[in-house]
């Protein structure tokens, strides 16, 4: 990178949290270590680290972090994701990973096809807060085809 302060600034996402997570005192030291250290730009290359720093997961959490953010629908499936193991550096605990960000990250879903949603795109009632014009068009689409099922089945 020409300019790695730019890069820092540019790409900092500060991890917040509400009350109702009611952290303990070990848990709001481990969010402020997390957020204190310095910002690994997701743009660097990862596989110059070391995998088992917090430098390194720092810079794994901002390249999953930077990967949904460049999504529509602010998340993605984790066998998606780990498909670019090699490109984002990930490790085999990349599951294990996210679950530690609970701040970050929401992880859902079934074990063989876990879900992961960026905590920060989606407000409290579960909808995503800037919604893409194609996930617009995406949801009135399946309201529509869930409409003609459900007709469709009345008819005899």
């Amino acid at each position: 990178m020409v300019d790695e302060d730019r890069v820092k600034r540019a790409f900092k996402f500060p991890m917040k949290h509400g009350k109702a997570l009611e952290l303990d005192m070990e848990d709001e030291r481990k969010l402020n270590i997390l957020n204190t250290l310095p910002l690994v730009s997701p743009y660097s290359d990862g596989s110059k680290l070391d995998l088992w720093t917090l430098e390194a997961e720092k810079y794994r959490v901002g390249i999953i972090h930077e990967f949904l953010s460049l999504t529509l629908e602010k998340r993605a499936y984790i066998h998606n994701i780990v498909e670019f193991k090699e490109e984002f550096s990930l490790t085999k605990h990349t599951y294990q990973m996210l679950l530690k960000q609970p701040w970050t990250f929401c992880v859902a879903g079934t074990q063989m096809n876990w879900c992961v949603f960026l905590k920060d795109a989606y407000g409290d009632d579960t909808e995503l807060i800037n919604k893409d014009p194609q996930v617009v068009f995406n949801e009135k689409l399946y309201k529509y085809a869930d409409m003609q099922e459900l007709e469709s089945d009345c008819v005899v």
